[in-house]
Protein backbone atom coordinates (compact mmCIF):
# COMPACT_ATOMS: atom_id res chain seq x y z
CA UNK A 1 0.00 0.00 0.00
CA UNK A 2 2.38 2.91 -1.28
CA UNK A 3 1.72 6.84 -0.54
CA UNK A 4 -1.80 7.91 -1.44
CA UNK A 5 -2.90 8.80 -5.23
CA UNK A 6 -0.40 6.05 -6.20
CA UNK A 7 -1.11 3.11 -8.44
CA UNK A 8 0.51 -0.14 -7.41
CA UNK A 9 1.52 -3.82 -8.53
CA UNK A 10 2.67 -6.56 -6.42
CA UNK A 11 3.78 -10.01 -7.30
CA UNK A 12 3.95 -12.29 -4.22
CA UNK A 13 6.24 -15.61 -3.65
CA UNK A 14 6.19 -17.69 -0.74
CA UNK A 15 4.63 -14.27 1.30
CA UNK A 16 7.81 -12.07 -0.27
CA UNK A 17 7.56 -9.58 -2.69
CA UNK A 18 8.90 -10.27 -5.76
CA UNK A 19 7.73 -8.24 -8.52
CA UNK A 20 6.74 -4.42 -7.82
CA UNK A 21 5.93 -1.65 -9.57
CA UNK A 22 4.27 1.96 -8.83
CA UNK A 23 3.24 4.70 -11.20
CA UNK A 24 2.34 8.22 -9.99
CA UNK A 25 -1.06 8.73 -11.50
CA UNK A 26 -4.40 5.93 -12.25
CA UNK A 27 -5.01 6.14 -15.85
CA UNK A 28 -4.62 3.31 -17.67
CA UNK A 29 -1.27 3.90 -18.88
CA UNK A 30 -0.04 4.38 -15.40
CA UNK A 31 -2.09 1.26 -14.09
CA UNK A 32 0.08 -0.75 -17.65
CA UNK A 33 3.51 0.52 -16.64
CA UNK A 34 3.05 0.12 -12.90
CA UNK A 35 1.80 -4.02 -13.68
CA UNK A 36 4.97 -3.98 -16.86
CA UNK A 37 7.33 -2.98 -13.93
CA UNK A 38 6.22 -5.35 -11.43
CA UNK A 39 6.59 -7.97 -13.64
CA UNK A 40 9.96 -7.58 -15.63
CA UNK A 41 11.35 -6.83 -12.45
CA UNK A 42 11.59 -10.64 -12.37
CA UNK A 43 9.49 -12.12 -15.06
CA UNK A 44 10.49 -16.20 -13.55
CA UNK A 45 9.34 -15.37 -9.97
CA UNK A 46 6.50 -13.85 -11.21
CA UNK A 47 5.19 -17.20 -12.43
CA UNK A 48 2.75 -18.89 -10.14
CA UNK A 49 2.66 -16.42 -8.07
CA UNK A 50 0.01 -14.31 -5.99
CA UNK A 51 -0.91 -10.71 -7.89
CA UNK A 52 -2.13 -8.04 -5.88
CA UNK A 53 -3.13 -4.49 -7.69
CA UNK A 54 -4.49 -1.75 -5.69
CA UNK A 55 -7.84 -0.49 -8.12
CA UNK A 56 -10.53 -1.78 -8.97
CA UNK A 57 -10.24 -4.51 -12.64
CA UNK A 58 -11.82 -4.29 -15.71
CA UNK A 59 -11.47 -5.84 -19.44
CA UNK A 60 -8.66 -3.64 -20.86
CA UNK A 61 -6.31 -4.48 -17.24
CA UNK A 62 -7.17 -8.14 -17.35
CA UNK A 63 -6.10 -8.19 -21.42
CA UNK A 64 -2.63 -7.06 -20.19
CA UNK A 65 -2.04 -8.85 -17.75
CA UNK A 66 -3.65 -12.27 -19.35
CA UNK A 67 -0.99 -11.50 -22.25
CA UNK A 68 2.29 -10.65 -19.97
CA UNK A 69 4.05 -13.78 -22.20
CA UNK A 70 4.21 -12.62 -25.04
CA UNK A 71 4.23 -8.88 -24.54
CA UNK A 72 7.52 -8.85 -21.86
CA UNK A 73 7.80 -12.66 -20.61
CA UNK A 74 9.27 -14.08 -23.81
CA UNK A 75 12.11 -11.11 -24.40
CA UNK A 76 13.08 -11.04 -20.54
CA UNK A 77 13.74 -15.27 -21.13
CA UNK A 78 10.48 -15.95 -19.35
CA UNK A 79 9.50 -19.16 -20.28
CA UNK A 80 6.00 -19.45 -19.11
CA UNK A 81 3.45 -17.67 -17.09
CA UNK A 82 0.45 -18.13 -14.75
CA UNK A 83 -0.86 -16.61 -11.73
CA UNK A 84 -2.35 -18.79 -8.55
CA UNK A 85 -4.41 -15.99 -7.13
CA UNK A 86 -5.18 -12.70 -8.04
CA UNK A 87 -6.46 -9.84 -5.55
CA UNK A 88 -7.78 -6.30 -6.12
CA UNK A 89 -10.35 -4.14 -4.68
CA UNK A 90 -13.05 -5.42 -7.25
CA UNK A 91 -13.34 -7.15 -11.02
CA UNK A 92 -15.84 -5.72 -13.45
CA UNK A 93 -17.86 -8.61 -14.76
CA UNK A 94 -16.40 -7.77 -17.76
CA UNK A 95 -12.90 -8.55 -16.54
CA UNK A 96 -13.98 -11.86 -14.65
CA UNK A 97 -16.08 -12.82 -18.28
CA UNK A 98 -12.89 -12.07 -19.99
CA UNK A 99 -10.11 -14.01 -17.53
CA UNK A 100 -12.56 -17.09 -17.71
CA UNK A 101 -12.89 -17.06 -20.85
CA UNK A 102 -9.20 -16.59 -22.34
CA UNK A 103 -7.40 -19.37 -24.26
CA UNK A 104 -5.16 -19.05 -21.03
CA UNK A 105 -5.66 -22.00 -19.63
CA UNK A 106 -4.94 -20.77 -16.06
CA UNK A 107 -7.38 -17.69 -16.38
CA UNK A 108 -10.27 -20.36 -15.64
CA UNK A 109 -8.74 -21.45 -12.75
CA UNK A 110 -7.21 -18.66 -10.93
CA UNK A 111 -8.47 -17.09 -7.45
CA UNK A 112 -10.26 -14.09 -7.97
CA UNK A 113 -10.51 -11.83 -4.33
CA UNK A 114 -11.91 -8.85 -4.17
CA UNK A 115 -11.12 -7.57 -0.98
CA UNK A 116 -12.12 -4.06 -1.36
CA UNK A 117 -10.78 -0.88 0.40
CA UNK A 118 -6.68 -1.28 0.40
CA UNK A 119 -6.63 2.20 2.08
CA UNK A 120 -8.16 1.21 5.60
CA UNK A 121 -5.43 1.49 8.03
CA UNK A 122 -4.41 -2.15 10.29
CA UNK A 123 -5.48 -2.09 13.93
CA UNK A 124 -2.79 -2.09 16.19
CA UNK A 125 -4.47 -3.91 18.89
CA UNK A 126 -5.01 -6.90 16.58
CA UNK A 127 -2.15 -9.64 17.76
CA UNK A 128 -0.79 -12.45 15.34
CA UNK A 129 0.60 -15.29 16.36
CA UNK A 130 3.33 -17.87 15.76
CA UNK A 131 3.03 -21.95 16.51
CA UNK A 132 6.60 -22.72 18.03
CA UNK A 133 7.38 -26.63 19.91
CA UNK A 134 5.62 -26.63 23.04
CA UNK A 135 4.14 -22.92 22.65
CA UNK A 136 2.87 -20.48 20.88
CA UNK A 137 4.73 -17.08 20.28
CA UNK A 138 1.89 -14.00 20.86
CA UNK A 139 3.16 -10.13 19.27
CA UNK A 140 1.62 -7.00 18.25
CA UNK A 141 1.43 -6.33 14.51
CA UNK A 142 4.29 -3.97 12.71
CA UNK A 143 2.02 -1.24 11.64
CA UNK A 144 4.32 1.29 11.45
CA UNK A 145 4.26 3.75 8.03
CA UNK A 146 7.00 5.41 6.44
CA UNK A 147 7.40 7.59 9.82
CA UNK A 148 9.37 10.22 7.68
CA UNK A 149 9.48 12.70 10.51
CA UNK A 150 11.84 10.15 12.34
CA UNK A 151 13.98 9.88 9.71
CA UNK A 152 17.56 11.36 9.09
CA UNK A 153 20.59 11.90 7.00
CA UNK A 154 23.88 10.83 8.11
CA UNK A 155 25.76 10.94 5.05
CA UNK A 156 27.44 14.00 3.23
CA UNK A 157 24.98 13.80 0.29
CA UNK A 158 21.14 13.91 0.65
CA UNK A 159 20.00 11.96 -1.48
CA UNK A 160 17.76 13.54 -4.47
CA UNK A 161 14.20 13.39 -5.35
CA UNK A 162 14.17 10.11 -7.64
CA UNK A 163 16.39 8.42 -5.05
CA UNK A 164 14.00 9.54 -2.09
CA UNK A 165 10.79 8.64 -4.68
CA UNK A 166 12.65 5.10 -4.61
CA UNK A 167 14.23 5.16 -1.29
CA UNK A 168 9.87 5.12 -0.26
CA UNK A 169 9.21 2.24 -1.67
CA UNK A 170 12.02 0.48 -0.92
CA UNK A 171 11.87 1.25 2.46
CA UNK A 172 7.81 -0.50 2.52
CA UNK A 173 8.64 -3.66 0.34
CA UNK A 174 11.63 -4.44 3.20
CA UNK A 175 9.31 -3.98 5.82
CA UNK A 176 6.63 -6.73 4.22
CA UNK A 177 10.17 -9.02 3.70
CA UNK A 178 11.45 -11.95 5.64
CA UNK A 179 14.77 -10.82 7.38
CA UNK A 180 17.33 -10.51 6.85
CA UNK A 181 15.83 -8.26 4.13
CA UNK A 182 17.63 -6.37 1.53
CA UNK A 183 15.24 -4.55 -0.99
CA UNK A 184 16.75 -3.14 -4.17
CA UNK A 185 14.58 -0.33 -5.97
CA UNK A 186 15.21 1.72 -9.09
CA UNK A 187 12.87 3.92 -11.30
CA UNK A 188 9.57 2.57 -9.61
CA UNK A 189 10.05 -0.66 -9.58
CA UNK A 190 11.71 -3.53 -7.14
CA UNK A 191 14.69 -4.83 -8.93
CA UNK A 192 15.84 -7.35 -6.48
CA UNK A 193 14.65 -8.82 -3.30
CA UNK A 194 17.13 -10.21 -0.61
CA UNK A 195 15.05 -12.27 1.49
CA UNK A 196 15.61 -14.25 4.48
CA UNK A 197 19.23 -15.09 4.45
CA UNK A 198 21.04 -16.18 7.38
CA UNK A 199 23.78 -13.19 7.42
CA UNK A 200 22.91 -9.73 5.79
CA UNK A 201 25.72 -9.42 3.73
CA UNK A 202 24.22 -12.64 2.28
CA UNK A 203 20.75 -10.85 1.61
CA UNK A 204 22.86 -8.23 -0.07
CA UNK A 205 24.42 -10.71 -2.70
CA UNK A 206 21.05 -12.24 -3.60
CA UNK A 207 19.37 -9.31 -3.96
CA UNK A 208 22.64 -7.67 -6.22
CA UNK A 209 22.64 -11.17 -8.31
CA UNK A 210 18.55 -10.92 -9.20
CA UNK A 211 18.76 -7.41 -9.78
CA UNK A 212 21.49 -8.24 -12.38
CA UNK A 213 20.67 -11.60 -13.64
CA UNK A 214 17.18 -9.59 -14.73
CA UNK A 215 19.31 -6.90 -16.37
CA UNK A 216 18.30 -4.02 -13.99
CA UNK A 217 22.40 -3.72 -12.66
CA UNK A 218 25.11 -3.58 -14.68
CA UNK A 219 27.83 -7.06 -13.61
CA UNK A 220 30.24 -5.90 -11.15
CA UNK A 221 33.42 -3.77 -12.17
CA UNK A 222 31.16 -2.05 -15.15
CA UNK A 223 30.75 1.15 -13.07
CA UNK A 224 33.62 2.19 -10.42
CA UNK A 225 32.13 3.28 -7.30
CA UNK A 226 33.96 6.36 -7.29
CA UNK A 227 32.32 7.43 -10.12
CA UNK A 228 29.61 8.31 -7.46
CA UNK A 229 32.06 10.69 -5.50
CA UNK A 230 31.32 14.10 -7.45
CA UNK A 231 27.80 14.91 -6.76
CA UNK A 232 25.95 17.61 -5.31
CA UNK A 233 23.67 18.24 -2.14
CA UNK A 234 20.34 17.00 -3.22
CA UNK A 235 21.63 15.34 -6.50
CA UNK A 236 20.03 12.21 -8.07
CA UNK A 237 22.53 9.66 -8.20
CA UNK A 238 21.45 7.96 -11.12
CA UNK A 239 21.93 4.68 -9.25
CA UNK A 240 19.69 1.87 -7.43
CA UNK A 241 18.96 2.52 -3.95
CA UNK A 242 18.98 -0.38 -1.38
CA UNK A 243 16.66 -0.80 2.24
CA UNK A 244 17.89 -3.02 5.19
CA UNK A 245 14.76 -3.84 7.55
CA UNK A 246 17.68 -3.79 10.54
CA UNK A 247 20.83 -2.55 10.78
CA UNK A 248 24.83 -3.24 9.18
CA UNK A 249 26.43 -4.73 11.64
CA UNK A 250 29.47 -4.26 9.55
CA UNK A 251 30.39 -2.23 6.00
CA UNK A 252 30.66 -5.25 4.24
CA UNK A 253 27.05 -5.40 3.11
CA UNK A 254 26.98 -1.79 2.32
CA UNK A 255 30.46 -2.61 0.07
CA UNK A 256 28.62 -5.28 -2.01
CA UNK A 257 25.36 -2.97 -2.93
CA UNK A 258 27.76 0.04 -3.54
CA UNK A 259 30.07 -1.98 -5.90
CA UNK A 260 27.04 -3.47 -7.67
CA UNK A 261 25.86 0.58 -9.05
CA UNK A 262 23.85 1.51 -5.59
CA UNK A 263 23.24 5.27 -4.78
CA UNK A 264 21.26 5.66 -1.66
CA UNK A 265 20.63 4.00 1.14
CA UNK A 266 18.43 3.52 3.85
CA UNK A 267 18.64 1.45 7.46
CA UNK A 268 17.45 1.96 10.94
CA UNK A 269 20.72 2.10 11.91
CA UNK A 270 22.22 1.44 15.54
CA UNK A 271 24.96 -0.46 14.72
CA UNK A 272 28.44 -0.28 17.19
CA UNK A 273 29.91 0.97 13.61
CA UNK A 274 27.91 2.87 11.79
CA UNK A 275 30.38 5.11 11.37
CA UNK A 276 32.02 2.73 9.41
CA UNK A 277 29.33 2.53 6.95
CA UNK A 278 28.82 6.36 6.96
CA UNK A 279 32.74 6.95 6.01
CA UNK A 280 31.85 4.19 3.54
CA UNK A 281 28.86 6.13 2.20
CA UNK A 282 30.99 9.36 2.11
CA UNK A 283 34.23 8.07 0.57
CA UNK A 284 31.78 6.68 -2.49
CA UNK A 285 29.42 10.02 -2.73
CA UNK A 286 26.49 7.34 -1.34
CA UNK A 287 23.95 8.82 0.58
CA UNK A 288 22.00 7.37 3.54
CA UNK A 289 19.12 7.80 5.90
CA UNK A 290 18.65 6.19 9.28
CA UNK A 291 15.27 5.29 10.24
CA UNK A 292 15.34 4.89 13.83
CA UNK A 293 13.13 2.12 13.46
CA UNK A 294 13.85 -1.44 12.35
CA UNK A 295 11.07 -4.21 10.28
CA UNK A 296 12.54 -7.38 11.23
CA UNK A 297 10.30 -9.93 10.11
CA UNK A 298 10.09 -13.79 10.89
Amino acid sequence: RPEAGATAVCFIKHTNACGVGVSGGCSDHDRIEAYRRAYVGDPNAAMGGVLAVNFDVRPEFAEVVLDSLPRWGKAAGAGAFFVEVWIAPSFSDEAVALIRGSKREWGKRVRLLAVGDMGVEPHASELQYRSIAGGMLVQSPDVLGLNEEQWKVVTKRTPGPRELADLRLAWLICKHTKSNAITICKDGMLIGNGAGQMSRVMSCRVAVWLAQENGHLAERGATAPSDHGTMEQGEDGGGAVAASDAFFPFADGPRVLIEAGVTALIQPGGSKRDQETIDLCDSHGVAMIFTGARHFRH
